[in-house]
């Protein structure tokens, strides 16, 4: 990633932008592009609309922004709610209002019209660049809060989570060695494919454990080829590092890490698992937001 688009990035990610936007605000995109003749605008006018105001948190300068504008528009998602509302596991798994955990408590996170997401980089003659997507609508998805210093969200069913997850859910086969289980959205998504045989987690707190196995495993259902869904998934409470040092190439098919909360902190333990991985040659292996760690 350049200079240029590592400092786009952490601004971007310092100032936590919202861009809500009206149906006016779209038409002014539309009749000034109808003015230039620019076709290209006349497209896509909300996702223009986005990036131009993205970009003023940028830069001030005018020709700077219509640069920056270009960049984000051309590495920029609309995220309509439908893509959680229409999810499998937000339509099969329900999590009662009331639920604590220990310090851990069910909650509703919102997000507002127009909230940015990072989502995985794209890949562009070689070079990292940051891809965004942002909130056609608002959205609320459940969620669990932490009680630390101040309430934190642990974990939940965000947008990002769905498309950074997408593509290894969709590659994943046979028999499966998850790390780190959340609210079970992976380990769910895979077992419900025929094409998955068995879905083995390795989970070191012991209330996520409790979370699934109260609550979520009643619900989980059948596969694509009719079998319980249930009878595929295991849990192992372990740490997961400690658990590793224990697998085999050929163990399992597939192994897929999610043990961290984004790119920073995911960093060192990709590299950590690598290393203990290095010359697998039966099981693939794969990283939550592996783009991401890669591009800082």
């Amino acid at each position: 990633m350049s200079r240029m688009m590592k400092d786009m990035r952490a601004e971007i990610a310092r100032q936590r932008p919202v861009v809500p936007f009206t149906e006016s605000d779209i038409d002014m995109v539309r009749r000034q592009a109808q003015k230039i003749g620019n076709m290209k605008m006349l497209t896509d006018p909300e996702g223009w609309y986005v990036a131009m105001v993205l970009s003023g948190y940028l830069t001030k300068d005018k020709d700077r922004r219509l640069y920056f504008s270009e960049i984000l528009h051309a590495h920029l998602s609309g995220i309509s709610p439908s893509l959680v509302y229409t999810d499998p596991y937000y339509r099969n798994i329900m999590i009662p209002d009331d639920l604590t955990l220990g310090n851990h408590h069910f909650a509703t996170l919102s997000y507002d019209q127009g909230e940015i997401i990072e989502l995985n980089p794209d890949m562009s003659e070689g070079m990292y660049i940051p891809h965004y997507g942002y909130l056609r609508e608002a959205l609320e998805v459940p969620c669990i809060t932490e009680d630390k210093p101040e309430e934190a969200v642990w974990m939940s069913l965000s947008p990002g989570e769905i498309i950074t997850m997408k593509e290894d859910i969709d590659n994943a086969e046979g028999r499966l060695l998850t790390l780190g289980l959340g609210l079970s959205y992976y380990a769910y998504m895979t077992a419900r494919k025929s094409s998955v045989s068995s879905v083995t987690v390795i989970e070191r707190e012991a209330e996520t454990i409790e979370l699934f196995e109260n609550y979520i495993r009643l619900q989980l259902g059948k596969d694509e080829a009719g079998r319980d869904i249930a009878e595929k998934i295991s849990i192992i409470q372990a740490d997961a590092f400690d658990f590793m040092e224990t697998v085999k190439d050929g163990d399992y098919d597939y192994i897929f890490a999610d043990l961290w909360e984004g790119p920073y902190d995911g960093k060192p333990m990709y590299h950590r698992i690598k290393g203990m991985t290095e010359g697998f040659r039966r099981t693939e292996v794969h990283y939550w937001i592996l783009p991401q760690m890669l591009s800082i």
